[in-house]
């Protein structure tokens, strides 16, 4: 091996010599390489490359390559390779023309500060209102060799994953519900028209760059509903390779296969992106000894983006992007008898950028469209089972406008927000016993209207240290009409054998505003960064389409009809953030902080129930509501952050754990990463909290039923093999490895689970 380093060596050196010495046959050299971080050996995409005595340079693209016509080079020449993430890294002519990689040491603390604003501005979330941002990258994706979305969210230590028979996945952020949670892909909210939650199951994973988090309610620009976050889905636009499969086989048959094909040409990026897999899960109960759970997905992809400027591959670009995505879910449950088979497609168009003497608009439009079919069977209910056939059919227009200004210290952000959302509803009700009131069918339109403006202030300041108080005003508008279809006015409740009927009424309008306030401050010395805010102000959500029509008239004349009118809240949070490099300390990097202390009050506050035997959620309301939280972590970083130490906590408190029920109050995480030469190793611990709630008895009363808390962890291992431009993946995760003595029949999500993942990237 040294034999052939110094062969090698030499050799570059002798043809960097003849060439500087014959320089008269030979006009230019072409210095070449691969950048990628020293630890993870990920390549990373928009490094600048220069040589200051010729004033050349060069930026790294999307697979971290890099090419630099250099005319008569000195051998001794610096060459300067800088990335604002990034310790700069300066290597001579000679030396970068012996290496095939060059590896950068990743930095803490971002400098200066128009660097630190280079990299914040490239969030896609990074423009609403101030707060902490939880970014998850693509690396730590690749490491965890995750099935889907939801398994990687539960590793934040505020967010809650919950799972349905049907393989359904949603999440919720500080103790709220699913329902308050807006879910974005590039930028597109993606919350089903029906019930206003996202099924994470539906996004494939090898398609995500990035996830970016809001915790808390503080947006403004993404909609009235986020009580709770927004989570967006940045999907992967510049990956390093032009090919990619892989293969996941593991616990419960397990078995995911994908394929990516990427190319780009000149300033056009296509790509596409297809997955299948599925699991079959046994139950363990005697009575259904040998019957099973199966799920299966089928995940399309493909999206095409024109860069209409001359920025840089990676770094903040201009131009049209388009996307098609396309989803099949099957679910059958052979102990029940129950089925389910849905298909969710989105065509999607944003353009950034430039029309004419306009300047930094943002315009994205998207059509959604869903069928989902439904055979669920209810029975122990007195003197009643059968079955429920559902027919849902969803299709949703998207409109997005925004418009950025600079005025000295002030940033305007404005915009307008269109979307019409259609619901075709058919509810069939088979009963063995007795006459029941069944929901034939109906079609609902909702059409919304929203206006917002965000304005920031940033004072001032010869101090990169302490620049001020800032502050950021925002303010929102918005119009919702919900309507029968005018074909639909007879829609009505019929009561089984019987002529009796009850005329569904779905005729509403309203118009909400709300204004939110931040004040903030942080600062860098380059070893030393913090930031502090403190925000304040109000949030709207308007009744779902799902608590229009699913009353408890439905099922039970006796319990009144919730109060369908929007819930409105109330938040305040303070929050904190400290991150200190401390290199001159012999294994220690050093450590980050972070906390927020928080206060969410509630006015008719929407509160999920289910009739026994039932699977269809049903809804009442409570005047008032109230649930208090804090949260923090702690990072530690050692040797070049090859090794990193994380602790989460959160702890809420309800004013009625009925009021948010099935949501846990506590919550810890332990996380431990090794990163060395390519190897990645992962140990996750985390405890959870016990779930309560309260369940409608038959008589029309309440019965507390309660999930147990659970501590468990897990361990994942990576290895990324490199031949020239191939790459061989590898991955083993092994989940829950403590066995639960409580299970969740049918529900993988407390299992022990071992999976293994092999991919191969050119």
């Amino acid at each position: 091996m040294m034999l052939r380093f110094f062969q090698k060596f030499a050799c570059r050196y002798i043809i960097v010599f003849l060439l500087v010495a014959v320089g008269g046959m030979a006009q230019e050299i072409i210095l070449e390489g691969i950048v990628r971080d020293a630890n993870t050996h990920r390549r990373i995409v928009g490094v600048n490359i220069y040589i200051g005595d010729l004033d050349a340079g060069t930026v790294s693209n999307s697979a971290g390559k890099f090419e630099l016509g250099v005319v008569r080079p000195e051998p001794r020449m610096v060459v300067t390779f800088q990335h604002v993430a990034y310790d700069t890294l300066k290597l001579t002519f000679e030396e970068v023309l012996s290496l095939d990689h060059i590896d950068m040491q990743e930095r803490l603390i971002l400098v200066p500060e128009v660097e630190a604003q280079i990299m914040e501005d490239q969030l896609e979330i990074s423009d609403d209102f101030s707060r902490s941002v939880a970014v998850i990258e693509a690396n730590g994706i690749d490491l965890t060799g995750f099935i889907d979305a939801g398994d990687l969210l539960r590793t934040d230590h505020s967010s809650q994953i919950d799972e349905e028979l049907t393989g359904k996945k949603t999440v919720s952020i500080r103790g709220g519900s699913a329902d308050e949670v807006i879910v974005l892909y590039n930028g597109i909210k993606m919350n089903d028209p029906l019930d206003n939650t996202f099924d994470l199951s539906l996004i494939d994973l090898a398609d995500v760059q990035r996830f970016e988090i809001i915790k808390g309610s503080n947006t403004t620009r993404y909609g009235p509903e986020g009580f709770s976050g927004v989570i967006n889905i940045v999907p992967r636009a510049l990956p390093d390779h032009n090919f990619r499969v892989q293969q996941l086989l593991g616990t419960h048959r397990r078995n995911n296969t994908s394929v990516g094909l990427y190319r780009t040409i000149d300033n056009v990026r296509a790509a596409y992106n297809f997955k299948r897999g599925g699991l079959e899960r046994e139950f363990s109960n005697p009575e259904a000894q040998g019957m099973v759970v199966e799920n299966s997905s089928e995940h399309h992809n493909a999206s095409v983006f024109f860069n209409m400027s001359d920025a840089p591959a990676g770094t903040a670009e201009k131009g049209l992007g388009m996307m098609f995505v396309k989803t099949d879910l099957a679910y059958d449950n052979e102990r029940d008898e129950e089925s389910l088979d849905e298909k969710n497609q989105m065509v999607s168009a944003r353009f950034t950028g430039d029309i004419g003497e306009i300047s930094d608009l943002n315009l994205s439009a998207a059509y959604q469209w869903s069928d989902e079919l439904q055979r669920l069977r209810y029975f122990d209910v007195p003197q009643d089972s059968g079955f429920l056939d559902r027919s849902i059919e969803t299709n949703t227009i998207h409109f997005n406008a925004e418009r950025t200004l600079y005025i000295q210290n002030l940033r305007f952000l404005f915009g307008y927000q269109f979307k019409n959302a259609g619901l075709r509803f058919q509810d069939d009700r088979f009963s063995y016993n007795k006459d029941f009131m069944s929901l034939d069918a109906t079609r609902i339109d909702r059409s919304s209207h929203g206006l917002f403006s965000l304005t920031k202030f940033k004072m001032p300041s010869s101090s990169s240290f302490f620049s001020g108080v800032n502050m950021d005003v925002s303010v929102r508008y918005d119009f919702v009409r919900d309507k029968l279809k005018d074909d639909d006015q007879d829609a009505s409740v019929k009561s089984g054998l019987s002529q009796d009927s009850t005329t569904l009424e779905v005729d509403n309008t309203w118009r909400e505003g709300i204004v939110k306030l931040s004040m903030y401050t942080a600062g860098t010395n380059g070893e030393l960064a913090y930031r502090a805010f403190v925000n304040f102000g109000a949030n709207v959500k308007f009744p779902t389409l799902l608590q229009q029509i699913n009353t408890p008239e439905l099922l039970s004349s006796d319990i009144n009809r919730p109060d369908i009118q929007p819930e409105r809240n109330r938040s305040v949070e303070v929050g904190f953030e400290f991150a200190r490099e401390t290199r001159r300390i012999a294994g220690l990097f050093g450590w980050q902080l972070s906390g927020s202390l928080f206060q969410n009050s509630y006015d008719n506050k929407f509160r999920s129930y289910f009739l026994p035997g039932t699977p269809v959620a049903i809804y009442d309301n409570v005047l008032n509501a109230r649930m208090r939280g804090i949260e923090g972590t702690t990072s530690l970083f050692f040797f070049k952050k090859q090794v990193t130490m994380e602790w989460g906590a959160s702890r809420y408190f309800f004013s009625d754990q009925s009021m948010f029920p099935f949501k846990h109050d506590e919550k810890y995480t332990f996380s431990l990463r090794i990163d060395q030469s390519g190897y990645g190793l992962q140990v996750f611990a985390f405890r959870e909290g016990d779930q309560i709630a309260q369940i409608r008895s038959s008589e029309g009363g309440f019965q507390e039923q309660t999930i147990p808390g659970t501590t468990n962890y897990d361990l994942h291992f990576s290895k990324a093999f490199e031949l020239r431009d191939t790459r061989l993946i590898l991955n083993a995760s092994m989940r829950n490895i403590i066995d639960d003595d409580y299970v969740l029949e049918g529900i993988s999500l407390r299992d022990r689970r071992f999976y293994v993942t092999m991919g191969l990237e050119f």
